[in-house]
């Protein structure tokens, strides 16, 4: 006999749960299958129970019949792993990032590989337990991944041409600098790519070699999470009460939190971002390329990926803003490609120093050496361009800066480190922490307060000195 139960759901619109009392049709044995109904005409209580009473009774019959010819019962089916997968990836790769697409074809795949080991690959997702999560993801703590490696043991013949690579996107034109040295250490799939093109036998120019790298704390999280999301799914379609992944655990102790405060090694301190900023003007003007994307870092607090995706028509020289609009990413399988901002609150404007406006100028004038209809299409060119005016390679800005460094003698700051020293900077002078948390582009105040925090001057005696002016 089926059962049902209305009630409001969260946006205060009615549903209904039934419940029918049938044989599973692999074990024989007596099971309860569930519908869920909604109310999407906006029907009446009234009107909704009959609908719903009339919907009871075509499920009952659709159990009953299942069980008759042996087939499922489409509508309370539990998909596997791999259906249930299959739909979510369709949905990601709709609304989301290309980079967060990738990472969740990584995670299928080994997540897979992991539920064949277990048998459960194709069992309901109603069957995978805390504890199979919890060991797939014990599996990545202490142990690190093999990359399939290529060592260059003589030198590639002439006809090999590393523009011709780039065009083809089988390797990068930075990338293939390092192949000139015998020696050099590629990823075999490239290698392979390269022979098969230049129809060139593998063995003769690569050997293999095998390199591991440990998984990092942070990459184990970042699995949990996308389960955690593709099992939230599953209790959406209220195939399970529960969210497994919610019970599992990372490492000892409550560290599962990806707000990890800065390090004073991580930034310049406000005399060696002096020091440093001097040195960076000392650059030629060849190389004023250079000094312009490692200053808009520096004083104006960008990530690298809005940096690269910085058109002219972004530099609002009348109010002296940089207008932050997108972001310019890399990945393997697309290439190049924009996309928004990091959060909402990344799309924002920030106020640039007077020193950096006048850079800006002498560069936009450098650009109209080069194109001369420049000024009428300035959207069309990115700021952080290379010589011939193209945009530059997505790790170009971090190998500049780690190589002037090292040349001047300052301490290695990365290109996001040099993001976090004008934060510090700001809050070191007193800049209101919603000013501050407004111009990183973060999405709340508590975020600043969490990773910055111990860069705010200590207001212990300002505190006393205010209590103590109300004491006679």
């Amino acid at each position: 006999m089926a059962y049902f139960k209305i009630t409001p759901n969260k946006d205060g619109k009615l549903q209904a749960r039934i419940q029918v009392s049938g044989k599973d049709i692999n074990t024989g044995k007596n099971r309860l299958f569930v519908k869920t109904v909604k109310n999407v005409n906006n029907l009446t209580e009234a009107k909704f129970r009959k609908f719903v009473e009339k919907e009871s009774i075509a499920f009952e019959e659709d159990v009953k019949q299942a069980y008759k010819d042996h087939t499922e019962v489409l509508r309370t089916k539990v998909l596997t792993f791999p259906e249930l997968m299959q739909e979510w990836k369709a949905s990601v790769k709709a609304n989301y990032s290309i980079n967060y697409y990738s990472r969740i074809c990584d995670l299928e795949k080994s997540f897979m590989l992991f539920l064949e080991q277990r048998k459960l690959v194709n069992k309901p997702i109603s069957e995978i337990t805390v504890r199979d999560i919890q060991m797939y993801l014990n599996s990545f703590t202490g142990y690190g991944y093999a990359i399939p490696t290529a060592k260059i043991i003589k030198p590639l013949p002439e006809k090999v041409s590393f523009r011709e690579l780039d065009r083809q996107k089988i390797i990068t034109r930075c990338s293939s600098y390092r192949m000139n040295a015998q020696g050099c250490n590629i990823l075999k799939e490239t290698a392979i790519k390269i022979c098969e093109y230049y129809n060139l036998n593998y063995n003769d120019y690569f050997e293999d070699v095998t390199q591991t790298k440990p998984y990092s704390y942070e990459t184990i999280k970042g699995k949990r999470r996308m389960l955690r999301t593709l099992f939230n799914e599953a209790v959406r379609y209220e195939w399970i009460t529960k969210n497994p992944v919610c019970a599992t655990k990372i490492g000892a102790g409550n560290n599962n939190s990806c707000l990890i405060p800065v390090g004073e090694k991580e930034v310049f301190s406000i005399a060696e971002a002096k020091q440093f900023l001097q040195a960076i003007n000392a650059i030629p003007d060849y190389d004023q390329n250079k000094r312009v994307c490692i200053k808009l870092a520096l004083l104006c607090g960008l990530r690298s990926a809005e940096i690269y995706g910085l058109k002219w028509d972004d530099i609002d020289f009348e109010n002296k803003v940089v207008k932050i609009r997108r972001n310019r990413l890399y990945d393997p399988s697309v290439g190049y490609y924009e996309k928004e901002p990091k959060t909402k609150t990344s799309k924002r404007e920030v106020p640039m120093p007077a020193d950096l406006i006048n850079e800006l100028q002498a560069y936009k004038n450098w650009f109209r050496l080069a194109i001369p209809d420049f000024d009428e299409h300035p959207e069309d060119f990115y700021i952080a361009s290379n010589l011939r005016r193209e945009p530059l390679y997505y790790q170009a800005v971090s190998k500049w800066l780690k190589k002037i460094e090292n040349e001047m003698g300052f301490k290695n700051v990365s290109a996001h480190g040099l993001r976090h020293t004008y934060c510090s900077i700001l809050l070191a002078q007193n800049v209101p922490i919603q000013t501050v948390s407004k111009y990183m582009g973060h999405s709340d105040s508590t975020i600043t307060l969490q990773v910055y925090s111990h860069f705010i001057p200590d207001t212990q005696e300002k505190a006393v000195s205010a209590i103590n002016s109300i004491i006679d």
